[in-house]
């Protein structure tokens, strides 16, 4: 019996040894493995697999390409688990040898959430089976690796199918008054996928039902600043149905001495730039422009857009994925590079708006400089998704701060 993670790190095992990401050392044999894996019940064309883990890519000879990957893979899979026949080949085609049975972490998850799904009306069972299912996701399909449409597909399939799961629970949870495990499971499902509007709202009501006041106006506050960063969400209609009876339960604290206002405005070990949500950068920026009006100096807000110069046209899928990729890098870069003075706010799902202050123009420019020869250095993606930037007083006379 062969044992597949294929949820968060990708992991194979059997009584001889172990396969993972580090001893494979190889993307594309990860990725042919997998879709031989996926597709074990039947045998697949030569083309049909370099269709599968090319696509874009040009190879100029897939079937010779192809033949030695197979030989690479074979060799891997002997090394690792054992003297068999992982692979079989017969004209043309190539196939998982059935003989090897496979358990894949992914297929057993499904398997959970449906049984849970046939249990609902029989609470224990249900809170049963999608408790197995939530403790099978360890994180979303292939997250490495993930980069070929057939993979995102299949990796929203089963994200998609995990949030239903956490919800599901997250009801049965709160009528039979587990909100322990409530708030436990929002805070592991929250770190999967950090944009969710129901899981904070089980999250604040989990922490308001166990009397942890303050903790949960701490995470309606902080689930209110994410919505907007991430989805452009102003005004939440689960959010503001929980805060308003949060407001109801919450007992006004009046501060005894000046140090107690003080320590809850200090920020913790603070480092880099600061990241922020639009909004409170647009306050910065206007206090900004105050400051640098009535100094007579000249500092600089910067507005870095990622591009899409893709030749061939993307799915809205594929596009989301890529900009999201390109964006995550940028936002480190920032974090890293930025000084603690600062300020950087997501202005788009494609753009960061970053001010400068005590920063002139030749600073400035540098500054930018140095962002895109980063942003380039080691990312082969940066060609099809480059990253530009303009350069702009701080004034309050601008009038595209809006």
């Amino acid at each position: 019996m062969i044992k597949v993670n294929v949820l968060g790190k990708f992991q194979i095992t059997n009584e001889y040894g172990r396969l993972d990401d580090d001893s494979i050392r190889s993307a594309m044999l990860t990725k042919l493995l997998v879709f031989l894996l996926l597709n074990r019940t039947k045998p697949l064309t030569s083309d049909a697999i370099a269709t599968a883990i090319w696509q874009e890519d040009e190879v100029d000879n897939p079937t010779g390409a192809l033949k030695n990957l197979m030989y690479r893979l074979r060799t891997t899979l002997k090394k690792n688990l054992g003297d068999e026949e992982f692979i079989l080949t017969n004209r043309g085609a190539y196939s998982w040898n059935t003989n090897i049975p496979v358990e894949i972490d992914a297929e057993k998850f499904e398997k959970c959430y449906l049984a849970a799904k046939k249990e609902e009306n029989t609470t224990e069972k249900a809170i049963l089976y999608y408790e197995q299912a939530v403790d099978l996701y360890k994180g979303d399909f292939m997250m490495k690796e993930a980069e070929l449409p057939w993979m995102i597909t299949i990796s929203a399939y089963y994200h998609s199918m995990f949030l239903s799961c956490v919800k599901g629970l997250a009801e049965l949870y709160v009528l039979t008054g587990r909100f322990e495990n409530l708030e436990e499971r929002c805070i592991e499902a929250l770190s999967i996928d950090r944009a969710d509007e129901e899981l904070y709202y089980y999250l604040v009501l989990a922490r308001m039902k166990q009397n942890k006041i303050q903790l949960a106006m701490e995470s309606y506050e902080k689930a209110k600043q994410i919505l907007h960063d991430e989805l452009g969400i102003r005004n939440s209609e689960q959010l503001s149905s929980i805060y308003g009876e949060l407001l109801k339960v919450k007992k006004g604290i009046e501060a005894e001495e000046m140090s107690d206002v003080c320590r809850d405005m200090t920020e913790e070990n603070p480092q880099g730039a600061f990241f922020c949500g639009y909004p409170v950068f647009k306050e910065i920026y206007r206090l900004e422009a105050r400051k640098s009006e009535r100094a007579n100096q000249t500092e600089y807000v910067l507005l870095l857009t990622v591009k899409n110069q893709k030749e061939k046209e993307l799915t809205q899928e594929l596009e989301t994925f890529y900009m999201e990729k390109m964006m995550n890098r940028l936002a480190k870069l920032l974090s890293e590079q930025l000084r603690i003075g600062d300020v950087v706010a997501k202005y788009s799902d494609s753009q960061f708006i970053v001010l400068l202050p005590s920063c002139d123009t030749e600073c400035s420019k540098m500054v930018l400089e140095r962002i895109v020869a980063s942003y380039q250095k080691d990312n082969p993606k940066s060609k099809f998704f480059p990253v530009e930037g303009n350069l702009e007083p701080v004034s309050m006379e601008n009038k595209w701060i809006e």
